[in-house]
């Protein structure tokens, strides 16, 4: 299940609300956030932090994650289409299966991405 507060940030492109959220979440001892099967296509999300999200099966379709933080993060299944993550760390991220046609990954980190 979604965590609502998380997904109502990003529904609202509300980074920086989001990303300081993240941070109460994690000092709580928490280190996921189940974003799975979620419908994020087309925001504007640069320099979210999603570090070990669950994005599973999300719709990020269009999405602008320029500079987002997505280490360890799991997108099997994503469709990430025509998605932008320009200088985007992506290190131990699982893509397998996800859908990357005309995805921009110019400068992104890539190291251990699985399923490319």
């Amino acid at each position: 299940m979604a965590n609502k507060q998380a997904y109502k940030l990003l529904r609202n492109e509300d980074v920086e609300g989001f990303n300081a959220w993240v941070k109460q979440w994690r000092k709580s001892g928490k280190r996921s956030i189940d974003l799975d099967d979620k419908d994020l296509s087309g925001l504007k999300l640069k320099g979210a932090d999603l570090a070990n999200a669950h994005l599973n099966g999300s719709n990020l379709r269009g999405t602008r994650l320029d500079g987002a933080n997505l280490e360890d993060a799991r997108l099997r299944q994503a469709d990430l289409r025509k998605a932008s993550l320009r200088g985007a760390n992506l290190t131990n991220a699982n893509l397998k299966k996800a859908q990357i046609k005309g995805i921009d990954f110019k400068k992104a980190k890539m190291k251990g991405v699985k399923g490319l």
